[in-house]
């Protein structure tokens, strides 16, 4: 398996790491970092057999709405304690995704592992988890890429276009796994620059306008975090420019609608109440 692209920070503790590999590893970054990547870049590496355990809805994979049921962490006690020569490297992706039933019943796993058992639980949230899961396991942190480091991934990319590297960095700067599927899904990056558009108008637009894109995304709780966390990401970058305190004070109104809607508030009130 190619090596993935990782920061020089990280990947050097990803190195020392690998040399010993912990029973139980946690790794978590940014969105679009690539955390699946590097999981089973170092499931590969070690010479390790890889269960890999996903969300699901309705028995089928959904990373979007599906959750990880504790039959599913009950279903690997009979897998952990089978193995017989090699490693045995279980990922469990988008591990925030674990129902308390299920967080319960992967703590015995980690109270107990069979021989030559190890768990890397990739997460983009990890105080999502239980504490008594992430006081047993080493924390990995993936750094963004560097400036220099993700201009030569969009090369490598074959993104030539001075305009969509632009739109591409503000979206995505040094997110690999997110800059590939930018370039790489026509729809993917329609949608990603329509949310880039409306949270510039919700921003700077008339009261009105602003409402109607409230209410656009009523019904959108992922999309309208992303509305959020992309607006925050444009004030940031007018503050460091031009520091002003109207604008620290909009972040501030930004991050607590992010936090009510995230914590299953209602999406239009939150987002009326930002722009009002």
């Amino acid at each position: 398996m190619e090596k993935p692209l990782i920061h020089p920070a990280s990947e050097t503790t990803l190195s020392l790491l690998m040399a010993d590999l912990p029973q139980s590893l946690l790794l978590t970054g940014p969105d679009g970092v690539g955390l699946s990547t590097v999981a089973t870049y170092i499931a590969h590496t070690v010479n390790g057999q890889a269960i890999i355990i996903l969300p699901e809805k309705d028995d089928k994979v959904d990373t979007d709405k599906g959750t990880i049921t504790v039959k599913s962490i009950r279903a690997l006690y009979d897998q952990t304690r089978t193995i017989q020569t090699g490693k045995l490297v279980i990922i469990i992706d988008y591990a925030e995704r674990m129902a308390t039933s299920a967080q319960n019943a992967f703590l015995k796993l980690l109270e107990e592992p069979g021989m030559n058992v190890h768990f890397i639980l990739a997460t983009h949230t990890p105080s999502r988890l239980l504490p008594t899961i992430t006081s047993r396991t080493q924390l990995l942190e993936l750094r963004p890429l560097s400036r220099a480091q993700t201009d030569d991934f969009l090369d490598q990319l074959a993104i030539k276009d001075a305009a969509k590297r632009s739109q591409l960095l503000f979206m995505a700067d040094g997110l690999p796994a997110e800059l590939y599927r930018l370039t790489r899904d026509a729809e993917y990056f329609e949608r990603s620059s329509q949310i880039v558009r409306d949270a510039r108008d919700l921003l700077q637009d008339s009261p009105y306008k602003k409402l109607l894109i409230a209410q656009k995304y009523k019904d959108n709780r992922e999309g309208a975090l992303q509305l959020l966390t992309t607006a925050a990401r444009i004030l940031q970058k007018s503050i460091s420019a031009k520091p002003q305190m109207s604008l620290i004070a909009q972040i501030d109104d930004l991050l607590i609608a992010h936090q009510q809607i995230k914590a299953n508030g209602n999406i239009r009130l939150c987002l009326a109440r930002f722009v009002l």
